[in-house]
């Protein structure tokens, strides 16, 4: 449980560092910095999901469950931190309600899009609503990763287009490179998962709740020091 905590925090902090503060770009004011780390975080969720798909993993020795509502749970708290990053903005500048229609620039076009999908892909995704409309659970797979592949290819249109903290070519690559690293994880994941020798211990769907409401405070932190030290004149 350890390794794993560890594995996603690294996920969280590493792109968050190398975009946000390596070649800082100036702060605006609080809500809106803190508004645009949260929309970020929620982009870094996206890519992680691809990792952690819900399938059984070796390690930890939990149960298949355990992993289900990870991912389940992460999605949740993707959602949340994109609903921060939406509605902060527009608090803050009532103005960028302007920018949700089809007439905005595209990065915009494509982020709204992006948002929409994944508001429809959550509920739709619950199995009291899945088993309704899918009849097989290999049928609601291969919708469910087609939907998360188009936002996440929107969510990289989204944040490269709008430029601001991806502007430097370095870091328009790195996202890029993210991004098909995560969409490539499919090709690495064997067909039955090695979940190695051993039992595995039962009831642990909660330890994956517990965790997921960690990353979600970790998030909402991330944003919250990127905010003020956006405001204060620190060299990043």
């Amino acid at each position: 449980m350890f390794v794993l905590t560890l594995r996603i925090a690294l996920c969280l902090i590493v792109p968050f560092g190398a975009i946000f503060l390596l070649g800082a770009m100036p702060g605006v004011n609080l809500a809106w910095d803190f508004s645009n780390a949260s929309g970020f975080i929620a982009g870094v969720l996206f890519l992680l999901l691809f990792a952690y798909t819900g399938r059984p993993l070796a390690q930890p020795r939990h149960d298949g469950k355990f992993f289900m509502v990870l991912h389940r749970d992460l999605g949740l708290v993707a959602l949340a931190m994109l609903v921060v990053h939406v509605a902060v903005m527009l608090v803050d500048e009532p103005l960028v309600a302007d920018q949700l229609s089809l007439g905005a620039p595209w990065p915009m076009v494509a982020g709204n899009a992006a948002t929409l999908i994944l508001l429809l892909l959550v509920p739709l995704s619950l199995a009291s609503v899945r088993r309704r409309l899918w009849s097989t659970h290999r049928h609601f797979r291969r919708w469910h990763y087609a939907a998360s592949v188009v936002i996440l290819l929107l969510t990289a249109v989204h944040m490269i287009g709008i430029g601001y903290y991806t502007g430097a070519i370095s870091k328009t690559v790195f996202w890029v490179a993210l991004t098909v690293l995560a969409l490539s994880a499919r090709m690495f994941q064997p067909a039955r998962p090695n979940l190695g020798a051993g039992g595995r211990r039962r009831k642990t769907a909660r330890l994956a709740s517990y965790l997921s409401i960690g990353v979600l405070c970790s998030g909402l932190l991330l944003a919250g020091i990127y905010s003020l030290l956006g405001s204060v004149d620190l060299p990043l």
